[in-house]
């Protein structure tokens, strides 16, 4: 018993005293400043149709018999990166023409990571004026910079 101890300890030093491959340094996973943005623009197809299917989603459930047929005047209000939050998050605005011929101000974040099994960015979108249960805040606070 003593020796398989012996051994078992210098397994352990030995494995601690091993330095970590270049392939595995370079696959691990970095939190630090950012050259690039690692989320699509605001105007962007994606991203604009990820904010369409939001829309039509929340519109079954709110009662909105309308959905949205595009989005005009897109831009970027704010886009937060290495904060509190290693990840990016972008912060968009723009008037969403609906299918009776209306436009309402539709605020939309990006969130790196949070898509599906946190593989990709994820969108969050609100119509203030369709929002009666402040289920994103009132005036669409949680998809809005602070």
């Amino acid at each position: 018993m003593k020796k398989f101890r012996t051994l078992l300890a210098a397994a352990l030093c030995l494995g601690a005293a091993t330095p970590i491959s270049g392939a595995l340094a370079a696959d691990a996973p970095y939190y630090g400043p950012a050259d690039t943005s690692r989320l699509p623009a605001c105007e962007a197809a994606s991203v604009q149709a990820a904010v369409g299917g939001r829309l039509a989603q929340e519109a079954h459930y709110s009662g909105n018999p309308h959905t949205v047929t595009g989005l005009d005047g897109v831009r970027e209000l704010a886009n937060h990166t290495n904060g509190i939050s290693p990840l990016e998050r972008r912060y968009c605005t723009g008037l969403a023409r609906l299918t009776d011929g209306s436009q309402h101000t539709v605020y939309y974040k990006l969130e790196e990571y949070a898509g599906f099994v946190g593989l990709s960015w994820n969108v969050e979108a609100c119509l203030a004026s369709f929002d009666r249960w402040h289920v994103y805040g009132a005036s669409c606070s949680t998809v809005r910079p602070r």
